[in-house]
C-alpha cells in the first residue's frame, strides 16, 4: 500500500507527469529530477522505491486518468463507443512525440501500456457486444475485431505509425474504422 503524499511530493509528482507527456521519460534520472526540482531525493524517492518504480507510477496515473476520460456512458453503445475513442483521442493530445516513442523503448511503458491495452480492449469488447445486442453493430466475429483492435493499440505503442500520424490521430482513425466497420447497415 502506497502512503499519501505530502503537498510537495504530489507538486513533483504532478509537474513530473506533465513533463513526461512534454518531453519524455527515456533521460530521467533521480540525480537529474533532483537539480531540476530543486528537491531531496528523499522527495523523490517517496516517489518510487526506483526510477523505474517512478516512470511506472507517473504511468498507471496518467493511464488511470485516460481510464476515468473514456468511462463507457449509459447511451446506446454506438454512442458509448464513438465518445470512447473521441475521449481516447483528446486524452492522448497532449502526449508529445517524445513520450509516444519512449512508451515503445522503455520496458517499464510496455508493461503498463500492455496492461491498459487489455483493459481498453475489454471495455471495447463489451461495448461491441452490447451493440451486437441491440442491432446497433453486426459482425461475425466479436473476438475477431478485438484481436484487430489490440493487434493494432499494441502496433501503435511500438510506433509503427508514428511518422504517418500522431497517437492521438492514431486511436481517432482507429475509433473511425472500428465503428464504421461494424455499424448495422
Amino acid at each position: 500500500m502506497t502512503r499519501e503524499l505530502t503537498t510537495r511530493q504530489r507538486e513533483l509528482f504532478d509537474t513530473l507527469k506533465a513533463d513526461f507527456l512534454a518531453e519524455g521519460f527515456e533521460s530521467f534520472t533521480i540525480d537529474s529530477a533532483v537539480k531540476r526540482y530543486h528537491c531531496s531525493k528523499s522527495t523523490i524517492y517517496a516517489l518510487g522505491g526506483s526510477r523505474d518504480e517512478i516512470i511506472r507510477r507517473v504511468l498507471i496515473s496518467f493511464f488511470q486518468d485516460i481510464a476515468r476520460a473514456t468511462a463507457p456512458t449509459a447511451e446506446s453503445p454506438a454512442l458509448a463507443l464513438r465518445k470512447y475513442f473521441a475521449a481516447m483521442s483528446e486524452a492522448l493530445a497532449p502526449v508529445s512525440p517524445t513520450f509516444a516513442r519512449d512508451l515503445a523503448v522503455e520496458a517499464v511503458a510496455q508493461e503498463v501500456y500492455s496492461v491498459n491495452t487489455a483493459a481498453a480492449v475489454a471495455t471495447i469488447k463489451a461495448l461491441i457486444n452490447a451493440g451486437i445486442e441491440s442491432g446497433e453493430f453486426s459482425t461475425p466475429s466479436p473476438e475477431f475485431i478485438a484481436a484487430l483492435i489490440y493487434r493494432t493499440m499494441s502496433d501503435i505503442q511500438q510506433g509503427e505509425y508514428a511518422e504517418d500520424i500522431g497517437l492521438s490521430a492514431a486511436y481517432r482513425e482507429l475509433g473511425r474504422l472500428i465503428l464504421g466497420g461494424i455499424a448495422a447497415h
